[in-house]
């Protein structure tokens, strides 16, 4: 998964950099921001998880998240 990837994954999920923060616990939007900005890698379990979101619809209702179109 690509910086672009993450961030058009966390906006179908209608989710802010804060948001997605809180989902993946790490401390704020702050890492979000350096993931995106390819500042950081991204680590696998996120990249797992934002699979999962996006693929799999009981995940998005055990995490309370609806995709936006």
């Amino acid at each position: 998964m690509t910086p672009t990837d993450l961030r058009a994954a966390r906006h179908r999920l209608g989710l802010s950099t804060a948001g997605f923060a809180h989902l993946v616990n790490v401390a704020d939007g702050r890492t979000v921001r350096r993931w995106e900005a390819g500042d950081r890698d991204i680590p696998g379990p996120v990249i797992v998880l934002v699979e999962a979101l996006l693929a799999n619809a009981a995940v998005r209702r055990y995490f309370h998240i609806a995709i936006n179109p």
